[in-house]
C-alpha cells in the first residue's frame, strides 16, 4: 500500500465530502462528525459521482439510483442483495493533514 496526503483536515467540514483526484484514481473523503473516511468516487452500481450524493452519518446515498453505502465498511445499506460493495480505503488525520492508504 502507498500512503498519500490528500487534503488538510480543515478542507472538509463535519458532515461534508471532498473530491480528491490522484494520478491513480478519484476519491471521496468524508468527515463523519470528525472521523475521516475515504472511498472510490464512483458508485459501484452504475458509476455515479458519490460526492454529488448525500452524506448522513456514515451513510452516503448515490445521486442517481439512491443506493446507500456505509463509508466505514463499504457495505450497501439500501439493498442487502447488492452484488457489489463500495471500495473504501484506510484514512487518518495526522498533524492536521488527511492521509489515505491506497493499493
Amino acid at each position: 500500500m502507498a500512503r498519500m496526503r490528500v487534503a488538510s483536515a480543515t478542507d472538509i467540514r463535519p458532515g461534508g465530502m471532498h473530491l480528491v483526484v490522484t494520478e491513480q484514481r478519484k476519491l471521496v473523503i468524508y468527515n463523519c462528525n470528525g472521523v475521516i473516511y475515504a472511498s472510490e468516487q464512483g458508485c459501484p452500481h452504475m458509476g455515479a459521482a458519490l460526492n454529488e450524493g448525500v452524506l448522513m452519518g456514515t451513510e452516503v446515498t448515490c445521486p442517481w439510483h439512491h443506493w446507500s453505502f456505509d463509508v466505514a465498511t463499504g457495505e450497501c445499506t439500501s439493498n442487502p442483495l447488492a452484488p457489489k460493495s463500495l471500495t473504501v480505503f484506510p484514512a487518518s488525520v495526522e498533524n492536521g493533514e488527511i492521509w489515505v492508504e491506497l493499493p
